[in-house]
């Protein structure tokens, strides 16, 4: 085999293996999860009962 046949293999081979590299991890890449619903938590969510203007929401709590 001639040197410069020799310098193709190799080239074509590392080639080869980048393409295998980039391939697996492209496919083992994981997908991206939905962002979970936002919770809000206040004081103010629970309150089923009217209330006067001067009442404090969370007092007490």
């Amino acid at each position: 085999m001639s040197r410069c046949a020799g310098l193709a293999t190799i080239a074509g081979l590392i080639c080869v293996g980048a393409v295998v590299i980039i391939a697996v991890s492209a496919a083992t890449e994981p997908e991206p999860q939905p962002t979970p619903p936002r919770v809000y938590s206040s004081c103010l969510a629970a309150d089923s009962k009217p209330m006067s203007a001067g009442d404090d929401p969370c007092g007490g709590r």
